[in-house]
């Protein structure tokens, strides 16, 4: 019987270092295409979210043709009749657990508070615990638009369920940190190149000429 002799460990870790160098590069220059694209455009971002499935999808594609309705429905919940051409934006960045299967990071705009309530005739769902918080004036309009938003994207994203870990919306605050944080999957294999930013249904701008 043959032995198979394994690759030589200076040849194995010449590899590596290369992998990793190529890979930070992506990752650096990923980050910094997708910055430019924010302060070029001026895009506010408010929200970042994270949306873990109870259905678990694996395949990137289909979890892209899922964003497409994902988006949809925060439209929707936005937008309930007419969709403005200056509607909030947002970016799909889906990201594989452990066992390969897929969540999706989302960050999103935000609307003036009093706009979203008063511009369009819409059905807002809260739990008894936030009216009486509201009643008492101890609710801000954000805190009312993020609950509504997670109890709607429940009812119509089948996938997700209903529990509380199914949906996750906080602020931003630091924008550079989350894109920073959205592209570590650049740095191992588990995604094919960019796969982990899905272009299709995230509004990203092209370049001014």
């Amino acid at each position: 019987m043959t032995n198979v002799l394994s690759p030589c460990p200076l040849i194995r870790d010449i590899k590596y270092q290369s992998n990793k160098k190529d890979s930070y590069s992506n990752r650096r220059s990923t980050e910094s295409w997708l910055n430019d694209l924010i302060e070029e455009y001026d895009i506010k971002f408010r929200y970042f979210i994270t949306l873990s499935f109870y259905r678990k999808q694996r395949d990137e594609i289909q979890q892209y043709i899922d964003n497409h309705h994902i988006k949809n429905v925060i439209l929707s919940y936005f937008y309930p009749n007419r969709k403005p051409k200056n509607r909030i934006r947002i970016w799909f960045f889906p990201e594989k657990h452990q066992d390969e299967s897929l969540h999706l990071h989302m960050l999103m705009e935000g609307m003036d508070g009093l706009t979203w309530l008063m511009k369009n005739n819409r059905k807002i769902t809260l739990s008894k615990s936030t009216l009486f918080d509201i009643i008492a004036a101890d609710y801000s309009i954000d805190d009312v638009i993020t609950e509504g938003l997670t109890n709607h994207l429940q009812s119509y994203i089948l996938k997700l369920g209903t529990s509380k870990q199914s949906v996750d919306i906080r602020s931003v605050r630091d924008i550079k940190k989350r894109v920073h944080y959205l592209n570590k999957s650049l740095d191992s294999i588990n995604f094919d190149k960019w796969q982990h930013i899905d272009y299709e249904n995230s509004d990203l701008p092209r370049r001014k000429n």
